[in-house]
């Protein structure tokens, strides 16, 4: 008898190289740490609007997003490869190309980095000068050309291809249209009877890169096509004790700093900041974004619940962590939590299909939620 059964797709960075090759661009998501899409604390170097001035404060960071090759991609997330010259291959890709900031300080005078009590290093927040985004007749942005070729050193930065927006089927529509992944799964339609998915989106990343605690209103069908992820998972009823709450958001920057005097020749220095978000409504000060505040991995599953002052309710919380291997599938269903991460240089492709706003788990989510308000 013929054995109908087929091989799990294998894919790696290597493999997806050589189908699309290393010129084709990609947006990639950047951080100096890994840990971009979170929560996490920043100082405010300069006076706030309403004049506080040094004030750590936690704020909803996303990480910044740089357009590179495959090439240049592969080469960020693994180790540093010197190029011909010499230069580290990592300070030629981040060469900035930001508008100046202005800061009080030179690069002599900046602090050592600084910690808050989560382990995660604490950011300024920046604030563009008056003027740095028009040009001298108002038309539109301007940037420091005369330095925006500088070698700036930006220390280790942490790179994920985690598009999220059915980057397979655009971004990398190369890829997808080598037939390599199915256009749909019917079981998954027919189960969920919400048609097609509405994206399928590629994630390429390492150990490095983590995505906080968040749920998605879709239903995710998670394939690993080589390497690992960690999944640490809660359910919708967590909802109480995951200490969720809204944060004004902003967005990793990479900077130039500039003296007090506007000189740029001395004393020239590149650092990360975090730059707010702008609100496009009348009236509104900041843009606000809501989020589960703590590592909820840390606190509950390493920690064990050490030291909870903070986030009390965790406590009643039920994480559990779920390691998916090459060739496996996981089923994510909508507004379950989950915090992301691999453990080690890992490819994978998601579909999200559709989630019903009618079903009983939807009211009954939202019922939990406004206990909160209780």
């Amino acid at each position: 008898r013929t054995d109908k059964r087929q091989t799990p797709l294998h894919l790696t960075l290597e493999d997806i190289l050589e189908i699309i090759g290393r010129d084709e661009e990609i947006t990639v998501d950047v951080t100096p740490d890994g840990h971009g899409d979170c929560v996490r604390s920043v100082r405010c170097r300069e006076d706030f609007p309403d004049g506080t001035t040094g004030t750590m404060r936690r704020m909803f960071v996303k990480p910044h997003e740089q357009v590179m090759t495959m090439g240049e991609f592969r080469r960020c997330l693994r180790r540093r490869i010197p190029t011909k010259n010499g230069e580290d291959e990592r300070q030629v890709l981040f060469r900035d190309t930001s508008p100046t900031i202005a800061a009080s300080a030179t690069a002599e005078q900046l602090p050592p980095p600084e910690v808050d009590d989560f382990g995660l290093e604490v950011f300024p927040i920046l604030f563009h000068t008056k003027g740095d985004n028009e040009d001298d007749e108002g038309n539109g942005a301007k940037h420091q050309d005369s330095i925006q070729d500088e070698k700036l050193d930006l220390g280790d930065p942490v790179v994920y291809y985690s598009r999220q927006n059915d980057c397979l089927r655009t971004e990398m529509k190369k890829l997808f249209s080598h037939h390599l992944f199915p256009n749909t799964f019917q079981f998954a339609e027919d189960a969920f009877g919400t048609g097609p998915p509405d994206a399928i989106n590629l994630w390429i990343g390492n150990e490095k890169s983590v995505s906080s605690m968040h749920k998605d209103h879709y239903e995710n069908l998670f394939y690993v096509c080589s390497g690992q992820k960690e999944f640490v998972l809660c359910p919708p009823s967590d909802v109480l004790f995951l200490h969720e709450g809204m944060f004004s958001s902003g967005t990793f920057r990479r900077m130039k700093e500039v003296a007090e005097d506007g000189e740029t020749e001395n004393g020239l220095t590149s650092r990360w900041g975090v730059v707010p978000d702008e609100s496009d409504c009348e009236g509104a000060s900041d843009v606000r974004t809501k989020w589960i505040e703590p590592d909820i991995k840390k606190i509950c599953l390493e920690e064990r619940h050490q030291n909870t002052s903070e986030f009390p309710l965790l406590s009643k919380a039920h994480p559990v962590k779920v390691l998916v291997s090459e060739g496996e599938m996981i089923y994510i269903p909508s507004l379950w939590y989950h915090r992301v991460t691999q453990t080690s240089e890992t490819v994978g492709v998601n579909y999200w299909f559709d989630m019903k706003f009618d079903s009983p788990h939807w009211c009954y989510f939202n019922f939990l939620q406004n206990l909160k308000k209780i």
